[in-house]
């Protein structure tokens, strides 16, 4: 029996709805409902921190599954992310208690990093001109989620099982993301420990640790004065990083990858911080907007930068940055939600957060003077 092979004019749409699902449904799904469920189960800031963490765990686990197996695992990973993004968003409707909601994020976590690499990988694979297109799915993700919570808090219970539901209605199209069978992955050296690859590593995970904590908390700061509009401002994030991946690219070959990497960072920073000292709703919808037009150019950025600085090894280096991010992210949320519980509010755990995104922008201030326009080393 053979394999129907995707028409190319399918494989970017496929593409773009399998990396919203897997972000919007598997991870960034929490952060509108957050609130609600807070209030429900009496959950203080530490708890819920805790539950960010449990699905960046799950992220953290399946992206090194697949950067360790690559080209050789026996399943399909987009077919079974997709079906752990499903089982994960789901239960969190009808688990009884909060520490089986941790177990439940642990899933969907795993089941979209799955889902994402694995869609990034078939595209790839299948329409090798693509570019960046499959990013833009992550902002989508986020705004399709965000407006399925407006649809339906308070009800949160109810706001999962959408979740759920639209991850179900995605399968017609990302089954298309089918490569083939396995393909031989080369071995590759440790990568370099150069000053200026240390650097973009500690840097990174520090964005990772203010990203964790901002993206679990965002709606929650703003939710006291309005829930909704503290939702839009969610979603507002949400379009500002659907075509904000390109738009950066464009950034490094005019400026440079440290100078357009700094520069994010510094954007990102500015935005938490806005978040933190400013509780209106119109600084809400600008801080979302600057936090969602850069983080997915941050990510993208450091990846491409730490590929140049090891081009020996370039997956071994993207392996190391994806554990460091997800490492950063376990802490993040955890830490800013401990401080918020016991230390001034969300206010100061987002402004702690803003703290670790400006030191990443001046840990990688000396890279700048070293790459000019158009340089990546």
């Amino acid at each position: 029996m053979t394999t129907a092979v995707p028409r190319p004019a399918a494989i970017p749409i496929a593409a773009v709805t399998a990396t919203a699902i897997a972000q919007g449904c598997g991870r960034f799904a929490l952060t509108p409902l957050l609130p609600d469920m807070q209030a429900a189960a009496a959950l203080d800031h530490r708890a819920a921190g805790l539950l960010a963490a449990a699905n960046f765990a799950g992220y953290l686990a399946g992206s090194l599954l697949l950067l360790a197996r690559a080209g050789s695992l026996p399943v399909a990973p987009v077919a079974v992310g997709l079906a752990a993004v499903v089982v994960g968003s789901v239960a969190m409707a009808f688990v009884p208690s909060p520490a089986l909601w941790i177990a439940a994020r642990f899933v969907a976590g795993a089941g979209g990093a799955l889902l994402f690499l694995g869609a990034l990988d078939a595209a790839a694979r299948l329409a090798p001109d693509l570019g960046p297109q499959p990013f833009a799915g992550v902002g989508l993700g986020i705004v399709a989620t965000g407006l399925l919570a407006l649809a339906l808090l308070p009800d949160w219970r109810l706001g999962w099982t959408a979740v759920g539901l639209l991850a179900v209605a995605a399968w017609p199209l990302a089954r298309r993301l089918r490569a083939g069978g396995p393909r031989a992955v080369p071995a590759e050296p440790r990568p370099p420990a150069t000053p200026a690859l240390l650097r973009l590593a500690l840097a990174y995970t520090l964005f990772a640790v203010a990203f964790g904590a901002a993206a679990t908390f965002f709606v929650a700061l703003f939710a006291g004065g309005d829930a909704r509009h503290a939702t839009l401002a969610w979603i507002v994030a949400g379009l500002c990083a659907a075509p904000s991946v390109p738009l950066w690219a464009r950034a490094a070959r005019r400026f440079g990858d440290a100078g357009a990497l700094v520069a994010a960072l510094a954007l990102e920073a500015a935005g938490i911080a806005l978040a933190a000292l400013d509780g209106r709703l119109a600084a809400a919808a600008v801080a979302g907007a600057l936090l969602g037009g850069t983080f997915m150019g941050i990510t993208a950025l450091g990846l491409m930068r730490a590929r140049s600085l090891a081009a020996t090894a370039p997956r071994r280096t993207s392996a190391l940055l994806t554990a460091l991010f997800g490492l950063g992210q376990i802490g993040g949320a955890p830490i800013a939600g401990w401080i918020a519980a016991g230390h001034g509010g969300l206010p100061a755990g987002l402004a702690f957060a803003a703290g670790a995104a400006g030191l990443a922008a001046a840990l990688l201030l000396p890279d700048v003077a070293r790459t000019g326009p158009g340089a990546v080393a």
